[in-house]
């Protein structure tokens, strides 16, 4: 399959493919670079396309792909999302997008889990924007460049949303198999929405990407858990672990986002599910310029790999050289396309 805005395409399909299977020989890297000679248009900001207004931004998507150079695995894409509780908003949760904020807020709805139904709803608003967001990116963008879905952030997260942290935190203690019996619809609607990614974006053609840009041939997962830092290490293996371990299993390849210092004390409870192979890693506000070396050498020595932005060449080719490096997946940048492409050729074994 051809991609008009990266060329060799069908080369970083196999990278990506052989890295999910621990076959690459070197780190993946990431760069994506203005072209020489132009003014390059910047990417749509984040949540473009809420209002449903999608022509502009799929116009200033095109003209951001057409202005860069994606080397590497680098794979140009266009992220669709109107806030961390979209999927929340597919359960029939009422969304409040707000593109002054780059977010959204989401009214929860859950008085009483006897209640409530908690399925996945195709007749919503925001899934019925979604779909209409995506089909028209791909009646434009089809050839061009990939897709990525909004993100499915299911488990506790989706509960919190629907019935509000205050109120989850407390249902956690006093109605423990309430909760665990509404994982289990949160899964299932998990499992119906990436069904339905499937028909839409064309999975079986062009495989998936998810919103750092990491590219699979197969069907794509990059789940997260904002509530673990407010719960203890064995509740999130109670409640957390399983939920995570049945999304695992619907995906071929399983990424998981780690936010901030708070929630590494979870690391070891994750990283026994067999089917996690990359933790991405953000340190969050006034972490950001911290040496966390230690943590991606703990996420290798549990046996998983390592996904972070790293801005230093020559630190990245000392990473490469560890027994580990085949297992990391780095975005960089650079300063012209002879750099990256130099960096690149310095990390084959």
């Amino acid at each position: 399959m051809h991609l008009e805005f990266k060329p060799d395409f069908a080369a970083a399909r196999q990278t990506w493919g052989d890295f999910w299977e621990g076959k690459n020989k070197r780190p993946l890297i990431e760069i994506t670079i203005p072209k020489p000679g132009i003014t390059p248009t910047p990417r749509p900001k984040y949540m473009a396309g809420c209002d449903g207004n999608f022509e502009p931004v799929i116009d200033q998507a095109l003209a951001w792909a057409d202005s860069h150079d994606f080397i590497g695995e680098a794979i140009p894409f266009y992220f669709v999302e109107f806030g961390p509780d979209t999927f929340a908003a597919f359960l029939g949760a009422e969304l409040v997008p707000s593109l002054e904020h780059a977010t959204s807020w989401c009214q929860p709805f859950v008085k009483d889990w006897d209640d409530v139904e908690i399925k996945f709803q195709p007749t919503s608003v925001w899934w019925q924007r979604t779909a209409e967001f995506i089909t028209a990116l791909r009646k434009r963008c089809d050839g061009k460049f990939l897709v990525a879905p909004p993100l499915l952030c299911a488990n506790l997260d989706a509960l919190a949303a629907i019935r509000g942290i205050e109120n989850l935190l407390m249902d956690l203690i006093e109605c423990p198999e309430k909760i665990k019996r509404a994982l289990d619809d949160v899964n299932l609607a998990y499992s119906q929405a990436l069904d339905e990614y499937d028909k839409l974006l064309d999975t079986k053609t062009y495989g998936s990407i998810n919103s750092e840009g990491f590219y699979t041939p197969g069907r794509h997962s990059r789940p997260q858990c904002d509530m673990s830092v407010m719960i203890s290490e064995d509740m999130f293996k109670e409640f957390v672990i399983p939920a995570l371990e049945y999304e695992a299993s619907k995906v071929d390849a399983f990424v998981y986002h780690l936010d901030g210092p708070d929630a590494i004390k979870h690391l070891e409870a994750l990283c026994a599910i067999e089917n996690l192979v990359l933790i991405t890693w953000v340190p969050g506000d006034g972490h950001k310029h911290k040496n966390w070396d230690w943590l991606h050498d703990k996420i290798a020595g549990l046996g998983k790999g390592y996904g972070a932005y790293v801005g230093d060449h020559d630190r990245i080719r000392h990473l490469a050289q560890e027994p580990y490096g085949n297992k990391l997946a780095l975005t960089t940048t650079a300063a012209s396309r002879a750099e990256a492409e130099e960096l690149i050729a310095s990390l084959e074994r």
